[in-house]
């Protein structure tokens, strides 16, 4: 698999410096950045990234607060507290964002994307730039769409080959109501087992598979518990950074501009961190006995998943559904 063949040889992120913002015009800031995700995953690597760049880039005078694994509370509850201003920037996966700004439901839709090179090649390209205004109105600064990556499905029943594969597996989705209404239409029977719960319910057979991240199987070790993996682009697994609208706009234009510029850094480190995670995390359970297909053919599943797509899109803006529908004919996607 080219994608994830490359960065496990080591493909090298450029992380330019920050240009401009004066020393005397950015003033002393303490900020807090709060996430849901463990230290070792890119949310929080990125974020440790963004420190450092803000106190390197403004002499020590910003300081800012990283709090990993829930400890600010759920991604709800993070996107709250930058409405309130009681945080500043949050990490938070699409689901939580389109729960607010309801075009985010695009990124939780199944087969819109069909590799990390096609989520890529449509983030670069095309305009997004409507999601932005649209957090904007809802009280948010959006600084950036990254994780272009998807969420992978294990099963300890069959490897998967076509959508008729899915039928009668019992799946533990995320919980994301556009993404049970896939494995639904997939033929799955959808389970309710809390991720806590989860390694103790596929050991057992109470589940016979889950989906998520290939960093996040193989942390949780659910590859000692389950047999196959499917590189299947089911549904992705994009975030965005999103920023309090108060804070920054009480920044002078000099700060926003240091704001923006290391904000693109932080979800390029996130997504340079994500790729090589994702390769470490197959290859070690690769070499572990894991059974690891791809899919050359998704049309089965794409068929089996268009209600789920037509469902979804239709409250949805018509700009929403014309940048499905460009999303779909780029080059990367056939």
């Amino acid at each position: 698999m080219s994608y994830f063949r490359s960065v496990a040889l080591g493909a090298a992120m450029s992380l330019a410096g920050v240009a401009g913002a004066a020393a005397q015009e950015v003033q002393e800031r303490t900020m807090t950045l709060g996430h849901v995700v463990a230290e070792q995953f890119p949310y929080h690597t990125s974020a440790m990234f963004m420190k450092e760049k803000m106190a390197e880039e403004t002499d020590g005078k910003w300081t800012l607060e990283v709090h990993p694994s829930g400890a600010m509370g759920g991604e709800r509850d993070a996107l709250d507290a930058l409405l309130l201003g009681t945080m500043d920037f949050t990490w938070v996966h699409t689901a939580a964002m389109a729960s607010f700004v309801p075009s985010f439901e695009l990124f939780n839709m199944p087969f819109v994307f069909h590799s990390p090179e096609h989520i890529e090649e449509a983030l670069s390209t095309l305009d997004f730039s409507k999601f932005y205004e649209e957090a904007d109105a809802a009280g948010f600064k959006l600084i950036g769409i990254g994780s272009p990556a998807f969420r992978y499905p294990m099963n300890n029943i069959r490897p998967i080959e076509t959508a008729a594969d899915f039928e009668d597996i019992k799946m533990r989705t995320m919980g994301v109501s556009a993404h049970i209404d896939t494995y639904e239409a997939l033929g799955s029977q959808v389970a309710s087992t809390s991720f806590a719960e989860l390694y103790g319910a596929l050991q057992t057979g109470t589940v016979d598979g889950n989906e998520n991240a290939l960093s996040a199987l193989n942390a949780m070790r659910f590859n000692e518990v389950q047999e196959y993996l499917t590189l299947l682009p089911t549904v992705a697994n994009i975030a965005v950074l999103v920023m309090s609208k108060s804070t920054y706009d009480a920044m002078s234009a000099e700060e926003q501009a240091l704001v923006d510029e290391i904000g693109k850094q932080t979800v390029e480190k996130n997504n340079s961190d994500y790729a090589s995670m994702d390769a470490e995390a197959l290859e070690a359970m690769k070499q572990e006995g894991l059974k690891v297909n791809e899919i050359d053919d998704l049309s089965s599943f794409v068929e089996a998943t268009a209600p789920v797509r037509e469902k979804y899109s239709q409250d949805l803006e018509p700009w929403v559904r014309d940048l499905m529908a460009e999303i779909q004919e780029l080059p990367s996607a056939k």
